[in-house]
Order: C-alpha cells, then sequence, then structure tokens
C-alpha cells in the first residue's frame, strides 16, 4: 500500500505539474485531450497534451522493469484515481478546454486504451417540451391518485 501511496503522489504532483504547464501554454486557445502514457520498462509516466507534445514526466521507480507485474488494470486504477482526485479539486477548471475534453491513458502510439476522464456538455439535462409534458402528466396523475387514496 505504500508503494501505491508513493506512486499515486508521484503522479499526482507530475500531473498538476503538467496541467500547470497546460493553463499556461494553453492560455487563449483550447486544448480537448491529454494523454498519459506509461513505459513499464523504464517506470516512465508522461503527459501529454492533444498534439502530443510531452509537457511533463515521473519516473515511478516501483514500475521500473515490471512489464509482466504490472497490469494496465492496475495503472489505470492508480491513474483514474488521481484524475478524479485532480477533478474533485476543480485542478482543470484553469485550462482553457474545449468540450468534450478527455484525459486518456494511451500506448507510445496515442492508441487510447482507457479514458480516464471526460468533461463534456452532456451533464447538462436538456428538458425539451415532450419530455416535460409526459412528466406534468404522469406527476398530475400519481397526485390524483393519492388524493383519491
Amino acid at each position: 500500500m505504500s508503494a501505491n501511496r508513493d506512486s499515486f503522489t508521484l503522479i499526482k504532483d507530475t500531473f498538476i505539474k503538467a496541467i500547470d504547464i497546460l493553463a499556461e501554454d494553453y492560455a487563449g486557445s483550447s486544448l480537448t485531450d491529454i494523454f498519459i502514457t506509461v513505459d513499464k520498462e523504464s517506470g516512465e509516466v508522461a503527459f501529454y497534451d492533444d498534439e502530443e507534445n510531452k509537457v511533463a514526466e515521473i519516473v515511478v521507480f516501483d514500475w521500473v522493469d515490471k512489464q509482466d507485474e504490472l497490469s494496465d488494470e492496475a495503472v489505470i486504477s492508480v491513474l483514474k484515481d488521481v484524475t478524479e482526485k485532480l477533478n474533485e479539486a476543480e485542478r482543470f477548471s484553469g485550462l482553457d478546454i474545449y468540450k468534450p475534453f478527455s484525459v486518456n491513458y494511451s500506448d507510445d502510439s496515442f492508441s487510447v486504451i482507457e479514458e480516464l476522464l471526460l468533461i463534456s456538455d452532456d451533464s447538462v439535462i436538456n428538458w425539451d417540451d415532450e419530455m416535460m409534458k409526459k412528466f406534468d402528466k404522469q406527476f398530475t396523475d400519481f397526485l390524483d391518485k393519492l388524493m383519491k387514496e
């Protein structure tokens, strides 16, 4: 658990550094993706912008030479945890992003292995007139039935 905590902290601190760099470099333009790659031989965790430019990197010594032992699921678990914590702390709000914006775990050719975070406008529910009419009718029917009992 201690090794995971150390890995988590190293990756989180480096991710924050990458976000700070991207906030400065992308000021006035729109960022659509952040890619994270992991080299299980060297233990390098690297952060890239949407144009595949390396922004920040760290060597996680607990992950060096772990090709056989370190599964993608284990890497995804740590990266997703870090990404969720940073999102909860609103670290991505300082970026000038274009939605949908995503943070992806990818291979060295930037093929996405797992989407770690998606920020889109879909989080807002659009209530159209038909949906509201149906909801209103169902609610009225429910109240009528309740009042009769």
